[in-house]
């Protein structure tokens, strides 16, 4: 069920009968040159709400409102000051749970975003919020039989970014947007300019940037619709089994009150 294409009594009803809202988070951010800005939010949004049909919850419109500062020096790239993005976050979620949803889980598409995501949880644990935050990636938990038959999909033995497994999938999301005359004539490989870092054991936030100067890594001249048809129905299923997990779940609620009983008995309450 799509938040924005709910009327209000349906709304109501969705909110009583499955608590949860599902929110798909992206970015607009350079996939090479044969894929949309918007890829990972639309890829995010579009498995939800596949996965939405097989167990229902309600999925908000993709939140691009993020981080992609990796990408900031490329051309479409959209960000925002951390205070700000985490500031914009935070009121989205009190909002979502301000119509009566209990159980928020955000489905995060881009990989840059998980530590945003990742520091906004930590960062709110302490804090009295009437939702229970969850977070999951836009194919949730895959299992070994699934693994396999998105393996046996793939021509090629790497990627990562704009390469053949994400652009066949958004192919299968998006049809007709993408441009695949415009992908690179040979595969994208790793530059290796951190090697000496990792090899010590060091790393650092240009990492990304120091294999992928063009924010591309694999051989989308081998991505297909068919291909990612396959994918989308597996990560629909994987995603559902997330939601129906999130919605069955008592634990989290029942540690995040323990939590914070815990806290504000020590004498610091939640801020």
């Amino acid at each position: 069920m799509r938040w924005e294409h709910l009327v209000p009594s349906d709304f109501e009803r969705a909110v009583r009968e499955t608590g949860l809202c599902i929110v798909p988070t992206g970015s607009l951010e350079r996939h090479g040159e044969h894929l949309p800005f918007g890829c990972d939010a639309i890829i995010a949004h579009t498995v939800a709400c596949r996965a939405a049909e097989i167990e229902p919850a309600v999925v908000f419109p993709a939140w691009y409102m993020m981080q992609v500062h990796e990408a900031a020096a490329f051309t479409g790239t959209v960000n925002f000051p951390a205070p700000f993005a985490l500031e914009a976050f935070d009121h989205l979620l009190l909002s979502i749970a301000a119509n009566g949803f209990t159980k928020i889980l955000v489905v995060n598409g881009h990989g840059g975003n998980s530590h945003m995501l990742d520091y906004f949880a930590m960062a709110n644990m302490d804090r009295e919020l009437p939702y229970t935050f969850y977070q999951t990636s836009s194919h949730g938990q895959l299992t070994e039989a699934e693994a396999a038959q998105i393996a046996a999909v793939w021509e090629s033995d790497f990627g990562g970014h704009a390469c053949e497994m994400e652009t066949s999938l958004f192919m299968a999301c998006c049809p007709g947007t993408t441009r695949l005359e415009l992908t690179p004539a040979e595969p994208v490989q790793p530059l290796g300019r951190f090697r000496h870092l990792r090899e010590a054991g060091v790393t650092g936030p240009l990492w990304w940037y120091a294999d992928y100067p063009e924010n591309i890594v694999g051989d989308p001249r081998l991505a297909s619709e068919e291909k990612g048809r396959v994918v989308l129905d597996v990560y629909a299923e994987a995603l559902a089994r997330a939601i129906r997990a999130v919605k069955a779940d008592t634990t989290a609620p029942q540690l995040r009150r323990e939590f914070l009983d815990r806290v504000v008995a020590k004498g610091r309450p939640g801020i």
